[in-house]
C-alpha cells in the first residue's frame, strides 16, 4: 500500500472514500469561471493590500511579508497555501491556531479580525488548487490523524477545498477531533448538495459575515485615533 503520496485514492496509506459526483458538468464549468473572475479581479486589491503591509510591517509586524504552509487538496494533492504573515517567528510546522495567538502581532490582529491574512490565497484559487467555496484545507499531519480518527473523514478531498463553505460558516474554527467531526457533517452535506442554490446561499452568508466585521473594526480604529 503506498505512503506519502498525492495519487488519486490514498494518502499515508488511508483510502479515499469514494463519493458520487453529484454536481453537473453546467455547475462545475459555472464554478470554475466564477472562481477565475473572481481571483483576477481580487489581483489589484491582493497588491494594494501587500503593498501597505508592507510599509506597515517594519514597526508592527516585522519580518516576512508572506506565509505559506503545506496543505491537502482535492484528490489528495498536496499543495502550499499562501496567506499574509500575522505572527512573529511564524514557521510552516503543525499548530492549531489557538497554540500560536500568543505571537500574534498588533497588524496580524487586525488583519486576523477583518480575513484580509487570506487574500493571497485567491492565488491558489487563480492556480486551480482551491475554489472560493468547499471545504477548509487541512494540513498534512492533522489529515492523517483525523483519517485515523473520523469515519469518511477523506470524503472531504473528492472536491476542491475552499476559503469559505458551509462548514466554516456553521461551525467556524476548530482545533479538535470534535469540532472536525460536526464539521466534516457540514462538508458532506455540501458535496451531496452542490450546485447553484447552496452556493450563492455560502457566497451571500460570506459577505454578510465579513463586511460587517470590517466595518466594526474600521470604526473601532477610527474612535480609538479620535480618543488618543
Amino acid at each position: 500500500m503506498p505512503t506519502d503520496t498525492t495519487e488519486s485514492g490514498y494518502f499515508y496509506g488511508h483510502p479515499l472514500a469514494p463519493v458520487t459526483q453529484v454536481a453537473s458538468l453546467t455547475f462545475r464549468i459555472f464554478k470554475r469561471g466564477i472562481d477565475l473572475a473572481t481571483s483576477l479581479l481580487f489581483l489589484p486589491i491582493i497588491l494594494g493590500v501587500c503593498l501597505i503591509a508592507l510599509v506597515l510591517n517594519p514597526f508592527l509586524n516585522r519580518g516576512k511579508l508572506f506565509f505559506s504552509q503545506k496543505r491537502v487538496g482535492k484528490d489528495n494533492k498536496i499543495f502550499s497555501i499562501y496567506k499574509l504573515r500575522t505572527m512573529q517567528n511564524q514557521g510552516s510546522g503543525n499548530k492549531f491556531a489557538t497554540e500560536e495567538n500568543a505571537r500574534i502581532t498588533p497588524l496580524g490582529k487586525f488583519m486576523r479580525d477583518i480575513h484580509i491574512d487570506e487574500l493571497p490565497q485567491m492565488i491558489n484559487v487563480l492556480l486551480g488548487d482551491m475554489s472560493l467555496i468547499g471545504p477548509r484545507p487541512e494540513q498534512p499531519e492533522f489529515f492523517e490523524e483525523y483519517a485515523q480518527s473520523i469515519p469518511g473523514f477523506s470524503t472531504r478531498q473528492s472536491v476542491r477545498p475552499g476559503i469559505s463553505g458551509l462548514a466554516q460558516l456553521r461551525w467556524g474554527y476548530t482545533d479538535s477531533d470534535v469540532g472536525a467531526r460536526k464539521k466534516l457533517r457540514w462538508d458532506i452535506e455540501y458535496i451531496k448538495r452542490q450546485g447553484f442554490k447552496i452556493e450563492t446561499k455560502i457566497y451571500l452568508g460570506t459577505i454578510a459575515y465579513i463586511f460587517p466585521r470590517i466595518g466594526s473594526r474600521l470604526l473601532r480604529l477610527v474612535i480609538s485615533a479620535r480618543n488618543s
